[in-house]
């Protein structure tokens, strides 16, 4: 069984970062790891276009448009604002 991860971060070289570091094991199908650019693409993602969903999401804090810290809080509750 893979466990399915999910890496939000706006920089590319983030990416390839953890595609060299979790090569081994994504081939042996430990690990699918999934890669978005942004925080508002995560969340229209996590609904339902991701396959196999999600069970770890670590996000990059400091990106443009919604950052990290909104959108872990808006996908804890409701919350209507962010900084």
């Amino acid at each position: 069984m893979s466990v399915s991860i999910l890496v939000v971060d706006d920089e590319a070289d983030v990416a390839k970062q953890f595609s060299q570091q979790f090569r081994r094991e994504v081939r042996q199908g430990h690990y699918v790891i999934h890669f978005i650019q942004s925080a508002e693409e995560a969340r229209g993602k996590l609904g339902n276009g991701i396959w196999p969903k999600p069970i770890v999401v670590l996000s990059d804090i400091n990106m443009h448009g919604m950052d990290g810290w909104c959108s872990c809080a808006r996908s804890r509750s409701s919350a209507p604002t962010c900084r």
